[in-house]
């Protein structure tokens, strides 16, 4: 795998009609109770909803599950939002499901254990793709410092850089579930990020904070307070 230029801003417009956006739920998943418990008012899932509305507004938003209650939320939050059934376990046949009913070339994936997103991501995320024809696909990073080890399949310990001081190398962490754009015939393939990857460089790391658990469900309802606090007082 390769990695592709890193982005911060826009590099050009979506087509109109925008790519096709699809939020997978399976109703097997441990997190799935926790999108539809309100977070300050607003589930997890509505405000993955709410973040790929006001960035891709043009695009198809289809959230692929074969759970009912899910099913049922996404109705109550109605256009431009849509449900399809799922009728496959495999995350990416899913996927591919969607893109081929929509034709759709390019899919943007959002995993709704994430309820927080900068405004502008989801869009950057697609806009990187879309302008570069070299690459695969465009998944979101944290980018970190840091020495870093690693261990061998014999048990053997090896450092990951030289071990300078004051050389700690730069790596980059992907985190698909917060938005990942791709090719719909990479999905078809059963791949997700393909070997020409981009990035879309995550500066906020209060967007880390997922659903996942009870532990981190609690501090995604501290995080949404602390925002709405932030918000008040910038107003």
């Amino acid at each position: 795998m390769s990695a592709g230029p890193m982005s911060t801003g826009p590099m050009s417009a979506v087509p109109k009609g925008g790519p096709l956006v699809v939020i997978p739920v399976l109703s097997a998943a441990k997190s799935t109770p926790r999108l539809l418990t309100p977070i300050h008012g607003r589930s997890s899932l509505w405000r993955t909803l709410d973040s790929a509305v006001a960035d891709l507004p043009d695009s198809a938003i289809v959230v692929t599950t074969d759970d009912a209650a899910i099913r049922r939320s996404v109705e109550a939050y109605g256009a431009p939002v849509t449900a399809h059934v799922r009728t496959v376990t495999g995350y990416t046949a899913a996927v591919a499901d969607v893109a081929q009913a929509h034709g759709a070339e390019i899919v943007v994936i959002l995993e709704p254990t994430h309820p927080f997103r900068p405004r502008g991501l989801i869009r950057r995320t697609a806009d990187n793709l879309v302008a570069r024809d070299h690459l695969d696909s465009v998944v979101c990073v944290r980018r970190f410092t840091a020495n870093l080890w690693r261990r061998t399949p014999d048990g053997e310990i090896l450092a990951l850089t030289d071990g300078r001081d004051g050389q700690d190398a730069e790596y980059f962490q992907e985190m698909v579930g917060l938005a990942l754009a791709t090719r719909a015939g990479l999905i078809r393939r059963d791949r997700r990020l393909g070997d020409a990857v981009g990035f879309e460089v995550l500066e906020h790391t209060w967007a880390l904070v997922d659903v996942r658990d009870d532990v981190s469900f609690a501090a995604a309802e501290a995080l949404a307070d602390t925002l709405i606090r932030m918000e008040e007082i910038s107003e």
